[in-house]
């Protein structure tokens, strides 16, 4: 009886999942917002059934998106397949959901990658360096019509163009974890609710001043400023490598500051008011924002928390 149960739920979910992908292919806008629930399918089946049996239903998904799109539709069923998975296996498990949500997160960032190397490696796509060359193309146009209507460009203009474009293409791994992150809080947002109405125990967030990163992070933070203080050549492995290291666990270090503060706000009996339109003036601020970094990195290596 409960395998008969399986494979009737196994088949409305697949069912489900083929109609939220047919959409999220042909339909414009609509299919936007029924990709961010493909991987609702995967976490209510992995919860109420297991692993084992969740697995199967991604190889007989991974099918259907096949015969529904092409080959080439694949990597995004697999993409939402395996977060759907991993994301419904720890939330049967009544795990941390900042750590739900960073797993997620991670298992988005390895299937990007994944899709990235592909596309380049056996299509000879590179959407990152086409983007950024009709970048560069549009400005030079414009900077051609700027001339011929006699008008001279700002000195340093295209230097600085050239060499912000040089910089965002040295960035890729970080605008790829930042869009992992994203995806995977937007996707487990819009999920919850509805698993809360099926009556799935996906617990609560826990308040975010209680949020604190593992002092390993301070450490990984500290080897890689003192790495940054070498002269690696622009452009190489290493060079980039420390960039990108160095502006995640900013944002890291950014995240931990925000904690701190909230936590010292809830002590303090500030309003929430008050500490929302803060975080909206920092994030606004650069020089704020550094600041509340530095607090996360005090906090993180003395703990703060306990001198308040």
């Amino acid at each position: 009886m409960r395998k008969t149960h399986a494979l009737t739920e196994a088949a409305i979910e697949l069912a489900l999942f083929a109609v939220l992908f047919l959409m999220a292919l042909y339909v414009p806008v609509i299919g936007f917002v029924a990709a961010l629930f493909l991987a609702l399918p995967f976490m209510v089946f992995t919860m109420r059934h297991g692993l084992a049996p969740a697995w199967l239903l991604l190889v007989a998904a991974l099918v259907v998106s096949s015969l529904i799109g092409s080959f080439l539709s694949l990597p995004m069923a697999l993409m939402f397949g395996t977060v759907g998975i991993t994301v419904g296996a720890m939330l049967a498990k009544q795990k941390n959901r900042y750590l739900i949500w960073l797993v997620g997160a991670l298992v988005f960032l390895a299937n990007i990658v994944l899709n990235y190397i592909i596309s380049i490696q056996f299509f000879q796509v590179d959407m990152i360096r086409d983007t950024l060359g009709l970048v560069r193309e549009s400005f030079d146009t414009a900077m051609r019509m700027m001339e011929a209507m006699g008008q001279k460009p700002p000195a340093g203009m295209q230097k600085q163009l050239e060499q912000g474009i040089e910089l965002i293409g040295y960035m890729v791994p970080t605008l790829f974890v930042i869009a992992a992150l994203a995806i995977a809080y937007v996707t487990i947002m819009v999920s919850l609710p509805i698993m809360k109405r099926l009556k799935l125990p996906v617990g609560t967030w826990p308040p975010f001043r209680e949020l604190s990163l593992p002092k390993s992070v301070l450490w990984i933070y500290i080897m890689v400023l003192v790495l940054s203080m070498f002269p690696f050549a622009e452009g190489t492995f290493p060079y980039i490598a420390v960039l990108n290291l160095s502006y995640v666990l900013q944002l890291a270090m950014a995240v931990q500051g925000f904690s701190f503060l909230y936590y010292a706000a809830y002590k303090k009996g500030i309003a929430k008011g008050v500490v929302i339109a803060g975080t909206v003036v920092c994030l606004f601020l650069p020089f704020l924002l550094y600041l509340v970094a530095i607090f996360g990195i005090i906090d993180l290596g003395f703990d703060l928390r306990r001198r308040i």
